[in-house]
């Protein structure tokens, strides 16, 4: 028995290089290295020009002021509320597969037959394809504004990215859509 070599079932370095690969690309998503990862990234603070500003002096106007209609803002309003919405990823069936061999793997060690190797693919199948769904999860935002006409508008930003606004900002609505600060 010390002279046999034990070769390795051909299912288990099948299930051994998938979960190589995926924790490959696992780690590139979190770091930021995979392109389109949703990763945090450290924000990098805007160079802020310094100019120097001459000192305003008050003279007093000879006439009197006269009083100019102030235009309505139509497209400025107050935000109501931010909030903060997680959105389960789309599977690409590459954490099927990977949880379809694992899986079948364990299946067929705990069962021995086919109808364990069966169930398992379709167990680890089932449980990569979630895991996968989970993993490429994002933050959506939906944020409401009140209009000045009082009207009230719902805007929802699916970048990723932290929303700078908060209620009791008083932004300006784009046409299509964009906040900006007033």
């Amino acid at each position: 028995m010390e002279g046999q070599k034990t070769r390795l079932h051909p299912l288990v370095a099948g299930a051994a290089a998938a979960v190589i690969v995926a924790a490959g690309v696992g780690v590139a998503a979190i770091t930021g290295v995979l392109p389109g990862s949703k990763a945090d990234s450290a924000p990098q603070p805007a160079p802020q020009a310094k100019t120097a500003q001459p000192a305003r002096t008050h003279v007093a106007a000879a006439q009197p002021a006269q009083h100019k209609p102030v235009p309505v803002c139509r497209d400025c309003g107050v935000i109501v509320e931010v909030k903060e919405v997680e959105v389960l990823g789309k599977g690409t069936g590459v954490g099927a597969i990977a949880g379809g061999v694992g899986g079948a793997v364990i299946g067929h060690q705990i069962g021995e037959n086919r109808a364990g190797t069966a169930v398992g693919a379709v167990v680890g199948a089932v449980a990569g394809h979630q895991i996968e769904r989970k993993a490429r999860e994002h933050k959506k935002y939906e944020i409401t504004v009140r209009m000045n006409d009082g009207s009230t508008r719902s805007l929802a930003d699916e970048s990723g990215t932290p929303i700078a606004f908060k209620s009791g900002d008083k932004v300006r609505v784009s046409q299509d859509g964009t906040l900006k600060p007033i």
